[in-house]
């Protein structure tokens, strides 16, 4: 792991994974971007579903809301992201693996999942294509994946575009006072996001380059829908179960 990894790995310990819950988790539109990206996925009792960058587990509550049934494991890099979303599945009387792991070497062999869930992780890794390989590496032919990438529109629009939306729902919202004070915590909770934006800059695209990418990697069905706000794509599909470039995988 290079030095400026490890140094994202610290800030992501001690600072983001601390605040995480209590600022973008509480989102409105960050719900819907989770619900709208793990509802493409068929999930079935047994299947054998893994996280990619689960930080602190908001997406593997969800999945358990949606399926109860399904053996879940979840990786990251941060340590502390890895505890508090175990501690939430143990309040949900479920059990799930928790591995700390890099997302660009992923320890499982080949076809060990049925589904692949993979949220806000290509927004901190330089290759993404890397990482890309290795999540339709470990995947069952005919499993689904869902991937998201950062657009080449994102920028510091986005905290904008976030912001107005937090204060749009605060409005609509029955309890407006104690709506806007939850906004207010959270906007002070969010400096600690500030070091983010003097990260080295990562790779972003454009949907035909995006297309390009992934059809490289597989053969398989492929779905790409982008996010008004988020400013994300968001990537899923199935492995191809026949033959072609997703025979290597």
């Amino acid at each position: 792991m290079s030095f400026s990894s490890k140094l994202m790995q610290t800030y992501f310990n001690i600072a983001y994974n601390q605040v995480y819950d209590f600022t973008t988790a509480r989102l409105n539109r960050y719900q819907e971007l989770q619900d709208r990206c793990i509802s493409r996925l068929e999930l079935r009792d047994n299947d054998e579903v893994l996280c990619v960058g689960m930080g602190t587990g908001n997406e593997v509550v969800h999945i358990l809301g949606m399926n109860r049934n399904v053996n879940i494991v979840g990786v990251d890099y941060s340590n502390t992201a890895l505890q508090k979303a175990h501690r939430k599945v143990l309040r949900l009387g479920k059990e799930i693996d928790v591995l700390t792991m890099d997302a660009r070497c992923l320890q499982f062999g080949a076809r060990s999942f049925d589904k692949v869930l993979c949220l806000h992780v290509m927004d901190f890794i330089e290759e993404n294509r890397e990482v890309t390989s290795e999540i339709l590496r470990v995947l069952k032919k005919g499993g689904q994946f869902v991937i998201t990438y950062p657009s080449n529109k994102e920028g510091p629009r986005l905290g904008f575009n976030l912001l107005k939306d937090s204060v749009s729902y605060s409005i609509k919202s029955s309890n407006r006072f104690r709506s806007f004070l939850t906004l207010a915590v959270q906007i002070v909770a969010g400096t600690v996001y500030l070091p983010l934006l003097f990260r080295p800059k990562r790779k972003s695209y454009s949907r035909a380059e995006l297309e390009a990418m992934i059809a490289g990697l597989t053969t398989g069905d492929l779905q790409i829908e982008e996010d008004p706000v988020y400013q994300d794509f968001i990537v899923y599909g199935r492995k191809s179960t026949e033959g072609g470039q997703s025979n290597a995988f």
